[in-house]
C-alpha cells in the first residue's frame, strides 16, 4: 500500500504544516530585525530560539519533517559511535602527512627537472 495512505495524513496536510513552519521561521527572523531598536539583544535572541523550536515542532508533525528529525536522531547515534584519535595519534598522523608531502614534492621536482633537461637536450640538437 502507498506510504501516504498508511500514514493517515493527506499530502495537503503535510505541505500545510511545512508551509506554516517556514512562515513561522521567516516571521521570527523578520521580527528579530524589526525590533532591533525596541528590544535588547538577549530578548530578541531568546524569542528567535523559541520561534525556531516551535517551527521545528510544527515541521516535525508532518511526514517529511518527522523523517528528517528521525534522520538527525540516527545521525547523532552514529556520531557517538565514532572513536576519535588521541592527541598523540593526531600529531603522528599530521607529521606523516607533512613528511610524505615533502618527499613526493621533491620527487616530482626531480622528475620535472629531468624531463626539462631531456626536452632542452632534444630541442638544442643534442649538443
Amino acid at each position: 500500500m502507498n506510504s501516504k495512505a498508511e500514514s493517515g495524513k493527506p499530502a495537503f496536510t503535510d505541505t500545510l504544516l511545512l508551509l506554516v513552519s517556514v512562515i513561522m521561521l521567516l516571521a521570527g527572523i523578520g521580527a528579530y530585525y524589526f525590533y532591533q531598536d525596541l528590544a535588547i539583544t538577549p530578548v530578541r535572541v531568546a524569542a528567535l530560539i523559541v520561534v525556531t523550536l516551535l517551527a521545528s515542532w510544527v515541521a516535525a508533525q508532518s511526514q517529511k519533517g518527522g523523517a528528517f528529525f528521525r534522520f538527525l536522531k540516527e545521525a547523532d547515534i552514529e556520531r557517538r559511535k565514532v572513536v576519535w584519535p588521541t592527541h598523540q595519534e593526531t600529531v603522528q598522523t599530521a607529521l606523516m602527512v607533512i613528511i610524505v608531502t615533502i618527499i613526493i614534492s621533491l620527487f616530482l621536482a626531480a622528475v620535472d627537472w629531468m624531463i626539462g633537461a631531456l626536452v632542452r637536450t632534444l630541442l638544442s640538437g643534442g649538443g
